[in-house]
């Protein structure tokens, strides 16, 4: 027999059927619109960053007026200037702010005059005859100095001063540079192949010189700023000689020191050397022969052996000697016997 539930108690079950499907749709909802407000993990790459490519960079002599030319290109960046600075390794540097990123800015020291013409040239003074004489503040600036590029990122480059043409001089009317080598001496120095020189210059300030070793089938071989006068290492040597180098990386013993001939073959024999001081000269020479007071170590009078290896040679024939010195004492002890 069924019984049946009074009518305010069954409308009363009824109502928390009702509410407790409402809660649970509302809490699946809830959930569902919290999943979909939940943020991502999603993991973007940095932007690139800035870069600064200098595309022009020209020495130029213009109504012997010296420029550099030049031309900048800045990626990641929305700057649309350039700062130059020329940098003066012994004091304050020239600062040109706020400068489009192609053109051309006079060189430090130069003076130009209302119509365009050339009043003053750095490294240079003018006396109150008229004459020139070298020197000034911008001494610094000649034969070559490095360069800044600033937009965001920064770049520098080494830049050479302009040389004179017959159309157009970069020095005073009436003086002409001139570059003289009075000292060029291939050596060898305890098993080191090195070059000695010296400049004598005239009519131009230059304090330092470019040497440029011609390589003949590849590019050359360069050692910029070095002084006037001054012993530098020949391409390919090695700074020790006293030392056991590999082959398999080009190492080779020429005239007893060692010489990577794999990359600077070119370098043994006879070479043209350039040495440029605004103006440049050329001269040949040629790889020292072994001499015999070359491979020797300070203090000692004898000459080093060529490699570690003739060493255990040295070594071992030694040894070998006194054995057999050895041996022969004893025989003749026995013979006495």
């Amino acid at each position: 027999m069924t019984r049946s539930l009074p009518e305010p108690a069954l409308r009363h079950r009824v109502r928390a059927a009702a509410a407790a499907a409402g809660a649970a749709a509302l809490l699946v909802t809830s959930a569902g619109l919290a999943s979909a407000a939940a943020p991502t993990d999603v993991q973007y790459p940095p932007p690139p960053a800035p870069t600064l490519d200098v595309n022009v960079l020209q020495p130029i002599c213009d109504g012997d007026v010296p420029y550099l030319e030049y031309a900048v290109t800045a990626t990641g960046t929305t700057n649309d200037t350039v700062t130059i600075t020329w940098q003066n390794p012994a004091g304050s540097d020239v600062v040109l702010a706020d400068l489009p990123l192609t053109g051309r800015v006079l060189w430090p020291g130069a003076v130009v005059g209302a119509n365009g013409e050339a009043l003053d040239w750095p490294g240079w003074t003018q006396q109150a005859d008229g004459t020139w004489v070298e020197g000034d503040e911008f001494d610094w600036v000649r034969p070559s100095v490095d360069v800044l590029f600033e937009v965001n990122p920064e770049a520098s480059a080494t830049v050479a001063y302009p040389p004179s043409s017959p159309s157009c001089a970069t020095n005073p009317e009436g003086v002409t540079p001139t570059v003289k080598v009075d000292t060029l001496t291939p050596t060898c120095v305890e098993g080191v192949t090195y070059l000695e020189y010296g400049l004598t210059v005239t009519g131009t300030p230059a304090t330092t010189t470019t040497i440029t070793w011609d390589n003949p089938d590849g590019p050359d071989f360069v050692q910029e700023g070095v002084p006037l006068r001054g012993r530098v290492l020949w391409p390919g040597a090695y700074p020790e000689r006293n030392v056991d180098l590999p082959a398999s990386q080009g190492w080779e013993l020429v005239s007893n020191t060692w010489q990577n001939t794999r990359d600077y073959g070119w370098a043994v024999g006879t070479v043209d050397v350039t040495f440029a001081s605004s103006p440049a000269v050329t001269v040949p020479v040629t790889y020292p022969q072994d001499t015999a007071g070359c491979v020797r170590a300070a203090g000692v009078s004898g000459l080093l052996p060529r490699t570690g290896t003739e060493v255990l040679g040295l070594v071992g024939f030694a040894l070998g000697f006194l054995a057999l010195g050895t041996t022969v004492v004893v025989l003749t002890r026995r013979r006495r016997a």
